[in-house]
């Protein structure tokens, strides 16, 4: 033997047998844990960390939809689109119908949840989400990520690190024209019968009061989960209205023009062009929480 080798071999065998360090067995800190002393339904910093994971669930991160932010993302927190939700009933009867993604900015003042208003809490509504073979595919989730992503989603827009838009001044014309929707919204329009209180909405299951639908028979609506009849939706709350684009629970419409104009023609309201622009100019300009100072004539 080498002079030497002995000792090498000694070395070896130590290091062999000798076990490693718990801190160095140990794997990667958890993913999103909690902020040191800030109960979990206060516990906004987690809950924007859960929000944008794409593996913390136990979901497919090469899925389509493998966080939060996949659909609600950005300043809107919506992607605009419309993707196919599987809806179950209370006797577990299934269907797959196809539903907008809405804008979370509105979530505090939007209960219940769902296009249908199946869900009583933030908390039910991404539990849903988080475990739908159709959309996250997660496979565990607890109590307490739960409140940690409702407390950020409740506080939006504040809660998230994204700048504040910028609002354009309003000119004289712009000033008139939303007076004059201000006068349709709360007048002859009747908006302001299911749109009513600080947060726009009666926060009631209904048909819209429409003689006009975009269901047909593709989407049963409130009926399959038991908060109302047939083709009835839920009351959407209109802040943040410019956000969450397209409007109606499929996404039928693009833009506010198209809204006003239907509910025109399907209620009967028999407004003249320029009340039916002056609604939509009202709807975009006096609905932004964020936007300060409000036109005056809002």
């Amino acid at each position: 033997m080498k002079p030497g080798a002995l000792a090498v071999s000694t070395i070896l065998l130590l290091s062999v047998a000798t076990p490693i360090p718990p801190a160095v067995a140990a794997g990667p800190p958890a993913e999103c844990p909690p902020t040191r002393g800030v109960p979990a339904v206060n516990d906004v910093a987690r809950g924007r960390c859960l929000f944008h994971s794409a593996t913390v669930f136990g979901q497919d991160p090469r899925g389509p939809f493998p966080s939060c932010a996949v659909c609600h993302y950005g300043a809107d927190k919506t992607d605009r689109g419309v993707h196919l939700v599987q809806i179950t009933s209370a006797a577990g009867q299934t269907e797959q119908v196809l539903r907008k993604t809405p804008s979370l900015l509105k979530a505090h003042a939007d209960s219940p949840y769902g296009a249908d208003g199946r869900f009583s809490t933030v908390q039910a509504a991404a539990l849903a989400a988080i475990t739908s073979p159709v959309e996250m595919r997660g496979t565990n989730v607890s109590d307490a990520q739960l409140d940690a992503l409702a407390a950020f989603i409740l506080a939006l827009p504040g809660s998230e690190l994204e700048p504040a838009p910028v609002f354009p001044r309003p000119t004289a014309d712009v000033l008139q024209l939303i007076a004059i929707g201000k006068s349709v919204f709360f007048g002859r329009g009747t908006c302001v019968t299911c749109h009513a209180g600080s947060d726009f909405t009666n926060h009631a299951i209904t048909t819209d009061e429409v003689n006009l639908t975009f269901t047909g028979s593709t989407d049963p609506g409130a009926e399959l989960v038991d908060t109302g009849g047939l083709a009835e939706f839920k009351v959407p709350s209109l802040l943040f209205i410019n956000d969450d684009r397209p409007f109606m629970h499929n996404g039928a419409l693009a833009h506010l023009g198209q809204v006003a104009r239907f509910y025109n023609e399907s209620l009967g309201l028999g407004l003249t062009p320029l009340q039916t622009t002056g609604l939509e100019y009202w709807l975009r300009n006096c609905l932004d929480p964020r936007r300060s100072p409000r036109p005056s004539a809002c």
